[in-house]
């Protein structure tokens, strides 16, 4: 190798890691984070961060129960009184536009990579 070969290695590396930092991080310089937005019957119910750390949510409605469960920074749902179970399959889902849906109970959780507070679907169909 010779002077100029170190050269061209080091801003290739230098590049590839800079488009490597920037895939995860937001414009303002701050990490960015994976979300899980809630929707039951129609309606936002939640919006959580995916993290490490595990964490329940119980969904109780008249249509029926549902628990999502918060690991290894995704999502999935564990228990499920529906009749055919479909909404347990999806497993766990951790990448942006995953979803997870239980159509009896009306359960729709969408993985999102910006934190949206309060968005609203653009269209319900019931």
């Amino acid at each position: 190798m010779k002077r100029g070969d170190i050269g061209i290695a080091l801003v290739l590396i230098a590049v590839v890691a800079w488009f490597g930092l920037s895939r995860f991080m937001g414009e303002d310089g701050t990490a960015k984070g994976t979300y899980a937005m809630i929707e039951v019957n129609g309606k936002h119910y939640d919006t959580v961060a995916l993290t490490e750390e595990p964490q329940d949510i119980e969904i109780r409605t008249e249509r029926g129960h549902n628990l999502l469960r918060i690991s290894r920074e995704g999502i999935e749902m564990v228990e499920s009184d529906c009749p055919d179970q479909l909404c347990v399959g999806f497993g766990h889902v951790h990448d942006v536009h995953d979803t997870i849906v239980c159509l009896p109970n009306r359960v729709f959780v969408e993985v999102t990579g910006d934190q949206v507070e309060g968005s609203e679907p653009d269209a319900v169909v019931s």
